[in-house]
């Protein structure tokens, strides 16, 4: 990732933390990674859910979406640069595949 790319990344992580703190979302919700495309057209955002539970996820998710309008207009307000990166949702288990692949290694490990 180029220089700027990585500071788009970073303030756009920086505000959609503060912009989904006033959403009403089911689980406690953050905002784990943000990739943007090397011409700034596009972006992705993950988010972590802290919740076991797929429904709360996807809940989370859909409240997301059915806000993403809004979220994508307070960005390209804050933002002033030609191309704003247009925000997609997607939601993150690196945390949970990790939390798997240790519980893995434990049980292995007392084998």
């Amino acid at each position: 990732m180029s220089l700027r790319t990585e500071r788009v990344s970073s303030l756009i992580k920086q505000e959609m933390g503060f912009l989904l703190s006033k959403l009403e979302l089911p689980a406690i919700t953050t905002v784990n990674k943000v990739e943007v495309t090397p011409d700034l057209k596009q972006g992705k955002i993950w988010l972590t859910v802290l919740t076991e539970e797929e429904k709360v996820e996807q809940a989370v998710l859909k409240v997301v979406n059915s806000n993403i309008y809004e979220l994508q207009g307070e960005i390209n307000n804050k933002f002033e640069m030609r191309n704003v990166p247009r925000i997609r949702f997607l939601i993150d288990h690196s945390e949970q595949y990790a939390d798997h692949i240790n519980k893995l290694l434990k049980q292995t490990k007392e084998e």
